[in-house]
C-alpha cells in the first residue's frame, strides 16, 4: 500500500477529532494530532509556505519585541501541549506526567488543523466539526462543555478580543504586516 502523507496526516487527525469530540480518549487524541502535526509542518515547509508555529514564533515577537529561536520555540510549543511526554521516554526523565489531557489535546488539533489549512484551504467536514465544536465549548481559558449551556463559549474570546489594549492592537498591525505573507501565500511581490 502507498499512500500520500498528507493523506495519512489527514486520517490522523480526523481519528484525533473523533475521538477529542466522543470524549472516548483525549490521551490518545493528543499523540494522534501531533503525529499528525509533524507530518503536516514538514510538507508545509516542503511547500515553501510558513509553518504554524512560525506565525505564532511571529505573535510572541511582536508581544514581547524579542525574537525567540525558532526550534526552540517549536519545542515549547509540544512541550506545552505535553505531545512530546506521551510519545517519549528519555533518559532520566519522571515516570509520570501531570497536565490538563482536555486542554492539550486541544490545543495539539488545533496546531495541526492550522497547519492542514494553509496546505487546504477548505476545511473537510471533520475540521469544521472540530471548529464548530471549539467556539461552543472553548471560552479561551477552559472547556465549557460540562457546563449548562447558554451561548457558545467562543463569544467571550471574542469579547476579549474587542477589549484589548491599544498597544496590543499596534503591535497585531505591525505583525501584520510584517508576516503578510502567511496571511495570503499566494500573493506575490511585484517586480
Amino acid at each position: 500500500m502507498t499512500l500520500k502523507k498528507l493523506v495519512l496526516a489527514q486520517q490522523q487527525l480526523e481519528t484525533a477529532i473523533g475521538l477529542f469530540v466522543s470524549r472516548k480518549d483525549r490521551i490518545s487524541a493528543i499523540s494522534l494530532a501531533g503525529a499528525a502535526d509533524g507530518i503536516l509542518h514538514g510538507l508545509v515547509l516542503k511547500a515553501g509556505k510558513k509553518p504554524f508555529a512560525d506565525y505564532a514564533m511571529g505573535v510572541r515577537e511582536a508581544l514581547s519585541g524579542e525574537t525567540p529561536a525558532k526550534a526552540k520555540f517549536a519545542k515549547h510549543i509540544t512541550d506545552k501541549l505535553n505531545i512530546n511526554d506521551l510519545k517519549h521516554m528519555d533518559e532520566g526523565s519522571p515516570d509520570e506526567v501531570t497536565f490538563d489531557p482536555d486542554i492539550s489535546a486541544l490545543g495539539a488539533i488545533l496546531k495541526a488543523i492550522a497547519n492542514h489549512h494553509i496546505l487546504v484551504p477548505e476545511h473537510p467536514p471533520y475540521v469544521k466539526a472540530m471548529l464548530q465544536w471549539t467556539w461552543m465549548f472553548y471560552d479561551g481559558e477552559k472547556i465549557t462543555e460540562d457546563e449548562p449551556y447558554e451561548k457558545p463559549a467562543g463569544e467571550k474570546v471574542m469579547k476579549r478580543y474587542a477589549e484589548r489594549p491599544e498597544e496590543v492592537k499596534k503591535m497585531e498591525a505591525r505583525f501584520a504586516k510584517k508576516y503578510q505573507d502567511l496571511f495570503n501565500p499566494e500573493k506575490k511581490e511585484p517586480k
